[in-house]
């Protein structure tokens, strides 16, 4: 399978030769931030549509490590295709050094490629949580005509997103590019796939998808399950502590 480059200082997207974006296609990707929910939230979409994989992010700073899944090589940085979606699954975050060249090549492509919307999913802290709603959005200005579709509230004031999702949603809003952060509420300091399962649960909603989140919320109780066990364990040593 050929694949062809594009090369522009030190940062390449390679795409499978005769692979082509069609206008009013929709980019979605998210990072490794708070509860990883951004990156299990892509990874788990473009694995359960059987997403084509049709190119891959080459950079000056690329992570030194690959690996095997279902029986082929997996790279730092790919790119899947589903119908008119287009997934990078980052298995890594960019390197801190080079985030700002990665960003700004990667929402050029976007652009020049001409996607109708770009969808950036991420965590926001738990703690943060006042009310019932399961999540919170971040709309470009030119994204809100495209917003009531998901009827998810805005992210308050004096919160912050941060992170290339960050990055991504400041090159977009100064370029005037209709983009969302969708923001699901997560537990601090480990994965959280129950999080990432509520993402997909929307972008089912949304898109007309039929994305099953079984696996997700079956690797959240063995996580919540563990952490119970963790913390039942520690509870025991403080008792203990207390007697000699």
């Amino acid at each position: 399978m050929a694949f062809v480059a594009t090369r522009d200082s030190g940062f390449e997207i390679i795409v499978k030769s005769g692979f082509t974006i069609e206008p009013g296609s929709i980019f979605i990707s998210g990072f490794h931030g708070l509860g990883e929910v951004g990156f299990l939230s892509t990874a788990h979409l473009a694995r359960a549509l059987d997403a084509e994989r049709v190119g891959f992010i080459k950079s000056d700073m690329l992570p030194l490590f690959v690996s095997m899944e279902n029986e082929r090589l997996v790279l730092p940085f790919e790119l899947f295709s589903y119908e008119s979606f287009v997934f990078l699954v980052p298995r890594f975050q960019p390197h801190q050094a080079e985030q700002w060249q990665f960003i700004d090549r990667l929402a050029s492509w976007i652009i020049d490629n001409k996607f109708s919307e770009v969808l950036l999913l991420g965590g926001l802290d738990a703690s943060f949580k006042e009310d019932d709603e399961d999540m919170r959005c971040v709309p470009t200005t030119a994204y809100l005509p495209l917003l009531d579709k998901w009827s998810v509230p805005l992210l308050e004031e004096g919160l912050f997103v941060a992170g290339p999702l960050a990055l991504l949603l400041a090159h977009f809003e100064m370029r005037d590019y209709p983009a969302l952060g969708l923001l699901t509420y997560a537990t601090r300091g480990r994965p959280d796939p129950r999080s990432a399962a509520t993402m997909l649960e929307k972008i089912n909603e949304v898109y007309g998808l039929n994305v099953s989140v079984d696996q997700l919320l079956e690797e959240s109780k063995e996580i919540e399950r563990l952490e119970k066990m963790r913390k039942s364990i520690e509870a025991e040593d403080r008792s203990s502590d207390m007697f000699v």
